[in-house]
């Protein structure tokens, strides 16, 4: 039986209506995308923004880890969590 990997895309509106991104896989958080409103002068990337070295090594990181399973995409949008 193969084994599914599960990529979830969770996105949420906050009580100040700012949209927070979150990228999950098989229930592990791996990515956070929030706004910066509360300190814009550190939005710089590599240290609250995610850079595209990141990106490239979790994709090849991801693709090494997971050859010839199967991948599910789910996209949940909802309100913030308490």
């Amino acid at each position: 039986m193969d084994e599914v990997v599960v990529v979830k895309v969770r996105s949420w509106e906050d009580s100040d209506c700012c949209t927070h991104d979150e990228l999950i896989v098989n229930g592990k958080s791996i990515f956070g995308v929030h706004p910066l409103y509360e300190c814009p002068e550190d939005a710089i990337i590599g240290r609250d923004l995610i850079s595209c070295s990141e990106i490239a090594s979790f994709l090849e990181n991801f693709l090494k880890e997971n050859q010839r399973k199967k991948v599910r995409f789910e996209y949940v949008e909802g309100e913030e969590e308490e």
